[in-house]
């Protein structure tokens, strides 16, 4: 008798042995969880590929899919860690909460991890955790073998960087973007642009999504404007109504000219007729070339822990744009406005320390001697001024501060500048094409970007304001280039 009750307490401290699931998502999500799923679900689940960009409609399923991802992943290798990221918390707990269902499905209790409020620890001690779409507080997980970013395309790109070495130090870790369209910026549009081929890539348009209907899709074709049908069910990715500067606007101000040539590009240009060095030589002491002075206006935009410090080096030239006149003997030029130095100091940078760095750019040997560096004085900007001021600078300096009013307005050398006016001012030379960028700048494919993301939304009293697509996108490259370009502007009018 005792022996059998040896024998039954022997038996109950051995624990079962744990459930073997299927090898791939779909059979897990079709045998396990009794879902069937269609057949872009199927193929997806069933590839694994190591790095996946899923662009794909509204309602086609996606938070299905990447819970089921999420479990099968987390059940198939003991120990290992899932995050899950999504613009907000509350997007990340709703996809853990459906994580969190598919699991009562296979009888087993959801838990919390202990440590995050977002989180499931499963019995295979795996966590799989949720975080939202902030830097600051996500940082901290490592050897995590999945990182699924939900909503990719509404994801900061900042954040995407500070996440990726999460994957660094686990072998085969997964990467996967799952996302509608959000116009042609930010890393999930690039990654589904670009031609690496370790990227699998997946598009999913409602049209072929077995669970909308035509009579749906029509409708909403016709209560919607095509922006916005196009983007969120023919996944397309489509510029918004309210940009400020297409993409094609864009690409028309970069110019090969390299950086910091205060030369102009174009050669000066002698009669065809006339090849003798020699009377070349007399004609040019008697009718000397047209003048090619240049001037220098640096635009800088303050910022230190959230925001760069941008500086804007903008090259005004006159360029020969013809032959000589027989009748005047004079050469034909124009204006030409050239942005050919960007930098964007690290965020943390002291402020006696970025005054140090722009008066010595001041006194380079490279800029000429005729040369205004405009500043932005708006809040912290106004003590920033008077270290300006204290230090030994090449140039004459323009304290800006920007408003909200609707009038621009001069006390000594300072100015008060409506923000509106100083932004409309920018768009207005680039679309009128008097302002390029050289393409040779480091910094040059952030200005574009930052000029991609600006948006044009209405106020109630019927004017307008520009603004990033996100509070966390950055627009320091376009204000400190919108200063040099204003002050430019200022100066050619004479004032």
């Amino acid at each position: 008798m005792r022996k059998d009750k040896k024998s039954s307490r022997r038996a109950e401290s051995v624990s079962p042995p744990p459930p073997v699931y299927p090898s791939t998502a779909a059979a897990f999500a079709s045998q396990c969880l009794r879902f069937t799923p269609d057949p872009t679900q199927s193929r997806l689940l069933s590839s694994n590929p190591p790095r996946c960009i899923l662009n794909c409609s509204r309602q086609w399923g996606k938070s299905t899919v990447s819970a089921i991802k999420a479990l099968h992943h987390a059940l198939t290798n003991p120990e290992s860690t899932t995050v899950i990221i999504s613009p907000s918390a509350r997007q990340s707990a709703e996809l853990v909460r459906k994580i969190s269902t598919l699991l009562r499905k296979l009888t087993i209790t959801p838990r919390c991890d202990g440590d995050n409020e977002i989180s499931l620890l499963l019995p295979n001690h795996s966590r799989i955790v949720g975080l939202p779409g902030k830097d600051a507080t996500i940082r901290g997980f490592s050897a995590v073998s999945l990182l699924l970013i939900d909503e990719a395309a509404r994801v900061p790109d900042e954040l995407y960087l500070s996440v990726r070495p999460m994957l660094a130090s686990s072998e085969n870790a997964q990467l996967w973007l799952i996302s509608t369209p959000a116009g042609e910026s930010g890393f999930f549009y690039k990654t589904w642009i670009s031609p690496d081929p370790s990227w699998t890539r997946i598009s999913v348009p409602a049209t072929e999504c077995p669970r909308i209907s035509p009579a749906f899709l029509d409708e909403e074709r016709r209560n919607m404007s095509p922006f916005f049908f196009r983007q969120e069910y023919l996944c397309e990715f489509v510029e918004p109504e309210d940009t400020v500067f297409p993409s094609d606007l864009l690409q028309q101000i970069l110019t090969p000219a390299p950086p910091l040539i205060l030369q102009p590009s174009f050669p000066v240009h002698y009669p065809p007729l006339i090849r003798d060095p020699a009377i070349r030589l007399a004609l040019h002491r008697v009718f000397p070339s047209p003048p090619s002075h240049v001037c220098h206006y640096l635009g800088v935009d303050l910022g230190q822990k959230n925001d760069y410090t941008a500086i804007c080096i903008l090259e005004r030239s006159l360029v020969v744009t013809g032959e000589r006149s027989p009748v005047t003997f004079e050469f034909p030029t124009e204006k030409r406005f050239l942005i050919r130095y960007l930098e964007r100091l690290p965020l943390g940078t002291p402020y006696p320390a970025i005054v140090k760095h722009v008066a010595a750019l001041t006194r380079h040997p490279d800029l000429s001697l005729d040369k205004i560096l405009a500043i932005d004085a708006t809040g912290v900007g106004r003590p920033v001024a008077d270290l300006f001021h204290a230090e030994p600078l090449g140039c004459r300096i323009v304290p800006v501060t920007l408003t909200s009013g609707s009038a621009a307005a001069r006390h000594g050398e300072a100015w008060h500048i409506p923000r509106e006016q100083l932004l409309s001012a920018l768009e207005l030379a680039i679309r009128n094409g008097r302002l390029l960028l050289s393409d040779a700048l480091p910094d040059a494919a952030a200005l574009i970007e930052e000029l991609r993301c600006l948006r044009r939304r209405p106020l109630p009293n019927g004017r307008h304001h520009i603004s990033p697509l996100r509070d966390s996108q950055h627009d320091d490259l376009v204000f400190s280039t919108a200063l040099a370009w204003w002050r430019a502007n200022l100066y050619a009018r004479g004032v």
